[in-house]
């Protein structure tokens, strides 16, 4: 009987080591299974770039070693503050922050415990140096006073970096102006951190990046070179990073990968094969493809209202817009317009009419009242400034004129796929014909991309279509970068007024150190942009993102480029 039990036991034990064995598979199977997001893109500019650019240099200013790759944003960008899906300042890498009364520093109190991927701690110290690096050499030549990415108040206005104690740095500017904390929280060129002994000579700011590990960032990720393809697929592998040990914001995916899909219906396709889970959303379907992936029941469309509003802006300079007829003329065609139609001839739903304001939208942070006026469809009032401007049709061909000129008016377009503007030929052709109805003829022109830019650095149109920023923008940034040409990265202003006083009141809000001198001034601005019809507004475009059902946790951030898509997860 003893002998039995023996033996029982010793079947019981092989047991137990059998079934220790077959959870170890099965967990290992589980580890096997990994939380992976692919996610397709539409170019290969962001992954043609050598492996270990480094990010703090502009790749403009230097061609051979600089430049942000779309890696970049998941193995070295960790910004000191960002913005939240609606535009808001968050902290990040600070845990808090103070703005002086003046708004001349911004003081950062730094997280503890935050670190490098090999071990070393971010610090004060290697703040001020990332911060020197970026805007006194690395970037400089793209932001400072004569960029080539437009001038910005960061650049121009920094002083120095000031290290209080190990945890505390404070930023002094030469002026001060309200919505810096958000203009550093929205410039994520700031946000991507080397570690200064990665540096030859080490914590030299002009000293050359030589990383012994290539991916040595504060992000939570690293590439996998093995497995990613040059050209057709960059895939990044989750590593234990600051976010797991401090428990904030943990990365729930374990493995993204960008695949290179250059036609949009390919992704659609893709998609819909299971081929890929997410697409990229500066790379989205066109507006006409949102339809029939509704009626896929394994794909997702989330989608929310954006602050960017599309508008059409005028040749202000030259006839027929350029006098006090001009003005009666580009009201004219405001009230013309039916921006439901536009709505859904052209977007399919996923747009809202803008009749509320010419140019911000009311859903921007501390958007004023008085900035809510705009024009909506109204034909009477319409034919009556065509006359009031001289425009009658008095040959009875069914389109207007004046002085013996039909009004004829050019609008230049781009409808490339590869770029996401498709839609401009859908919404050219709507105008056509609704502004057909009340004699104006619009002779639309739709070129490929590279002739378009030419033709628009001619200033060879008379409409073209143009658009405000999304929400990660502070209104009075979205007025200077469209009507002040000191920082406009437009070829020409979408409009400036006679006495250019729409340009005065824009760059005395942008400097403004108070919320009623900001209001007075942006309020200034609505005012001549409303009473010129500076620009014709036109719709607000949707927010949409097009993932497969199995993707959860998606939430919008300010900027595509802040989607935390790393935060999501994939429902087994």
């Amino acid at each position: 009987m003893k002998a039995d039990i023996r033996i029982t036991a010793a079947h019981l034990a092989a047991l137990l080591v059998l079934v220790a064995l077959l959870g170890a598979g099965v967990q290992a199977a589980v580890a096997v299974e990994e939380n992976a997001l692919n996610i397709s893109i539409g170019t290969v500019k962001s992954l043609s770039m050598e492996y270990a650019r480094d990010p703090t240099l502009s790749d403009s200013q230097f061609p051979d070693t600089g430049g942000q790759c779309r890696y970049h944003r998941y193995t070295h960008l960790a910004q000191l503050i960002t913005l939240d899906g609606d535009g808001k300042v968050i902290p990040w890498l600070a845990e808090s922050y103070e703005v002086s009364d003046d708004y001349k520093t911004i003081t950062f109190h730094l997280r503890k415990g935050v670190k490098f991927a090999d071990g070393k701690t971010f610090n004060a110290s290697v703040a001020k140096y990332n911060l020197d690096r970026i805007i006194t050499y690395g970037w400089k030549g793209a932001f400072g006073s004569n960029g080539t990415m437009g001038a910005n108040p960061l650049f121009v206005n920094y002083d120095s970096t000031e290290v209080i104690n190990d945890q505390t740095i404070r930023i002094h500017f030469s002026h001060g102006w309200l919505t810096m904390p958000q203009e550093f929280a929205s410039l994520w060129h700031l946000g991507y951190v080397i570690s200064p002994d990665d540096v030859v000579p080490a914590w030299d700011i002009k000293g050359t990046w030589t990383p012994k590990e290539r991916y040595n960032g504060l992000g939570p990720y690293s590439v996998d070179e093995n497995e990613s393809i040059p050209k057709q697929k960059i895939v990044l592998k989750k590593r234990n990073s600051w976010y797991d040990d401090l428990d904030f914001h943990k990365p729930k995916m374990d493995k993204i990968t960008f695949i290179v899909i250059a036609d949009p219906q390919t992704r659609v396709l893709a998609l819909n094969k299971g081929e890929i889970d997410y697409i990229y959303r500066y790379w989205n379907p066109p507006f006409e493809a949102l339809p029939e992936l509704r009626k896929n029941s394994n794909d997702v469309i989330d989608s929310r209202p954006n602050t960017m509003m599309y508008i059409l802006a005028t040749s202000w300079w030259k006839a027929p817009f350029n006098s006090t007829d001009g003005i009666k003329l580009r009201k004219a065609l405001s009230h013309s317009l039916d921006r439901n139609e536009l709505v859904k001839g052209a977007f399919y739903g996923y747009a809202l009419p803008a009749t509320d304001s010419v140019f911000l939208s009311p859903r921007l942070p501390e958007f004023p009242d008085c900035c809510l006026k705009g024009y909506d469809l109204d034909l009477d009032k319409a034919k009556q400034l065509f006359e009031e401007a001289g425009w009658k049709d008095t040959d009875g061909d069914g389109i207007l004129d004046k002085g013996g000129q039909p009004l004829k008016l050019r609008l230049l377009i781009t409808s490339s796929d590869s770029l996401d503007y498709s839609w401009q030929k859908d919404t050219a052709l709507v105008i056509q014909s609704q502004l057909k109805k009340v004699g104006v003829d619009i002779q639309i022109q739709d070129l490929e991309y590279g002739a378009y830019k030419d033709e628009k650095k001619k200033e060879n149109y008379d409409l073209i279509f143009a658009w405000s920023f999304p929400r990660y923008n502070s209104l009075v940034t979205q007025l200077a970068n469209d009507f002040s040409l000191q920082s406009s990265l437009s070829l020409k202003n979408y409009y400036e007024n006679q006495n250019q006083s729409l340009r005065s009141v824009v760059e005395s809000a942008r400097s403004a150190t108070s919320e009623d001198e900001r209001n007075k001034y942006v309020c200034q601005a609505c005012q001549v942009l409303y009473d010129d019809a500076g620009v014709i507004p036109l719709i607000y475009q949707m927010e949409f993102a097009v993932m497969s059902k199995k993707v959860k946790g998606f939430q919008f951030g300010a900027h595509e480029f802040l989607d935390r898509l790393e935060e999501c997860w994939i429902e087994k």
